[in-house]
């Protein structure tokens, strides 16, 4: 679960960075669609990081308020190790989150829970004695639109809280963006943290405590028919570590 989920879905799939991965959240559709399934990637200079997974509304259609199921698995190809120089650690998880949306004139919220699982690789275990946790998580997310507002321009703000019990785990993400008035896209700027604790297991220190912040800018609900993509880019900050640039993609299919 670096993403066994996100809204991003948007919001969006985080063992220590599944939060930003694997949440997502769009702004309601207009037409009436059952899902919609995502592919995200995330890389800075610390970590290269995939997730996949799903938004369902089955009884409302995601246009409407109402039940919704939020699936995603991500996988973390490569993290600096802050512990070993030289080392990289591999993980993968995942989430599954029932929950409901609230759709309240121009805003809508929702508030999910569900289990969430981390595994590690062979060679990562061996080394800090760590396989793997199942615990619970629970996000929170809302969406504002702006749209024909008498006194502010059109376009959005949302923001997503995630905590995660198998990953010691937290997020946080504040978006807002200005219409462009082509293809449904909003650009603007977007500021996230994150932070866990130490995980150790029979003494043996598996991950460091860490405290991350991103700010950057983020271009979102480019459309093309059932198609939509998304993307931000911007600068990261990390408590005792040196800071790099981040780049994140999302390409979204309704169905």
């Amino acid at each position: 679960m670096a993403g066994l989920l996100a809204l991003l879905v948007k919001t969006g799939i985080p063992l220590d960075s599944q939060a930003e991965e694997l949440g997502f959240f769009d702004a309601p559709p207009k037409a009436r669609h059952l899902g919609v399934a995502f592919i995200s990637t995330s890389a800075s200079d610390w970590a290269f990081y995939l997730s996949s997974g799903a938004k369902l509304a089955p009884f409302s259609g995601l246009d409407k308020p109402g039940f919704r199921l939020l699936y995603s698995l991500g996988t973390k190809f490569r993290e600096r190790d802050p512990l070993v120089i030289g080392r990289f650690n591999r993980f993968a998880g995942g989430r599954i989150f029932l929950g409901h949306e609230w759709q309240i004139g121009a805003l809508s919220i929702s508030a999910y829970a569900g289990p969430s699982l981390s595994l590690h690789s062979p060679r990562e275990r061996a080394v800090t004695r760590y396989k793997g946790r199942l615990g619970a998580a629970a996000m929170i997310e809302f969406w504002q639109s702006w749209n024909n507002h008498p006194t502010l321009r059109d376009g959005f703000t949302s923001g997503t809280l995630l905590v995660d019990a198998a990953e010691a785990s937290g997020f946080l993400r504040l978006r807002h963006g200005f219409s462009t008035g082509w293809r449904n896209t909003a650009i603007g700027p977007e500021v996230s943290f994150s932070a866990g604790r130490q995980r150790s297991v029979g003494g043996v220190i598996g991950r460091d405590s860490w405290l991350k912040m991103r700010m950057g800018l983020h271009a979102n609900g480019l459309s093309f028919g059932s198609f939509g993509l998304n993307g931000s880019a911007g600068y990261e900050w990390r408590r005792r570590e040196r800071s790099s640039a981040y780049a994140e993609i999302t390409a979204l299919y309704y169905y």
